[in-house]
């Protein structure tokens, strides 16, 4: 066997049919903003539900899961099973990771995640993601799903090492379990409403209309990236994303490589 029969271009391109390479997101949002809302509009979704926050929004999902196995046999079936879903969207990573610690405590009789010391109860909640990871990592590769998860934000300090520290926009999810979801993603997006600062005599006055953006590099406030170079900011719509996304794809316009931000 020669090289040439083992090496292949990497770069992914749009069908002149619309179609398209699944694409792994990750959609980090304020609460209330519409990340279910945004999973829902993905082309042929199917839900599974680490929490219960479908009640008010027409789509398909898997019953709620209340054990971390519940995510992993919800999976299994779309991995075996013949099915039309082209869309696994995990609502929410912050609920699936609560899952998770419990999972562990109780495979390890541990009275809580702290209870083996040293952070090791979290790397042992990071070995589970590792493990989802990898069965995500099937449904994209055998069956051309995209992956879509939805992670809540709250407000953490960041300690930057070249400037004084500040606060910004950070996933719920331990750090450890954060790290694995925005390496593993192609694109980790950042949803909030538009908001105006102006000055009023010694204070500062917002306000905000309601509009809701996609924000898709980096900023002080909050982390983004993305593979393909896609307009720093979009309305945030699915529609708008895909689209984004499908003329992106381009021979001119080849996904970076894996770990470039």
């Amino acid at each position: 066997m020669s090289i040439e029969d083992v090496v292949r271009n990497t770069s992914a391109h749009a069908e002149p049919d619309g179609a398209y390479p699944p694409v792994r997101i990750n959609i980090q949002g304020v609460d209330g903003i519409g990340k279910s809302t945004f999973g829902a509009n993905a082309d042929d979704a199917i839900f599974i539900q680490a929490e219960d926050g479908l009640k008010f929004i027409d789509t398909q999902a898997f019953p709620l899961c209340v054990q971390w196995n519940d995510i992993v046999g919800c999976l299994a079936m779309l991995a075996n099973d013949n099915h039309a879903f082209r869309t696994v969207v995990i609502d929410t990573t912050d609920a699936a990771s609560i899952l998770a610690e419990a999972h562990v405590c109780e495979k390890n009789k541990w009275e809580s995640i702290e209870t083996p010391g040293y952070g090791k109860g979290f790397t042992a909640v990071a070995e589970e993601f590792v493990r989802l990871l990898g069965y995500l990592d099937h449904l994209v590769n055998m069956k051309k799903m995209n992956v879509i998860l939805l992670s809540h934000v709250a407000v953490k300090p960041f300690n930057d090492p070249t400037n004084e520290g500040y606060d910004r926009w950070e996933m719920r999810c331990h750090k450890k379990v954060n790290h694995l979801i925005k390496d593993w993603v192609d694109f980790n997006l950042f949803a909030n409403y538009d908001v105006n600062v102006d000055k009023d005599g010694s204070k500062n006055r917002a306000t905000s209309y309601g509009n809701r953006s996609l924000h898709t590099k980096f900023s002080a406030g909050f982390d983004a990236k993305s593979r393909l170079d896609i307009p720093p900011k979009l309305a945030f719509e699915w529609d708008a994303f895909i689209n984004a996304y499908k003329a992106a794809l381009s021979p001119a316009q080849p996904i970076l490589a894996k770990g470039v931000k």
